[in-house]
């Protein structure tokens, strides 16, 4: 799986889904998988507008609080 910046970039996670990685993580080959934690960038928590996780799987086209580019 490509990075969150990537999958980001690219519309397949919402571009509001922020974790430590895109901070720091320079190298478009690393994985995003499951590192975390991850948060929105609108309620700055780990649950999203909707009140669900906000995660790599969950913050996708069809939530109706996702945002792609």
């Amino acid at each position: 799986m490509p990075n969150l910046n990537v999958l980001i970039q690219n519309g397949t996670v919402c571009q509001c889904l922020r974790a430590k990685t895109l901070f720091y993580d320079d190298d478009p080959n690393s994985q995003a998988g499951s590192e975390g934690p991850f948060w929105c960038a609108h309620t700055q928590s780990v649950l999203g507008p909707d009140g669900g996780v906000a995660d790599v799987e969950s913050c996708r086209p069809g939530r109706g609080c996702c945002e792609t580019a």
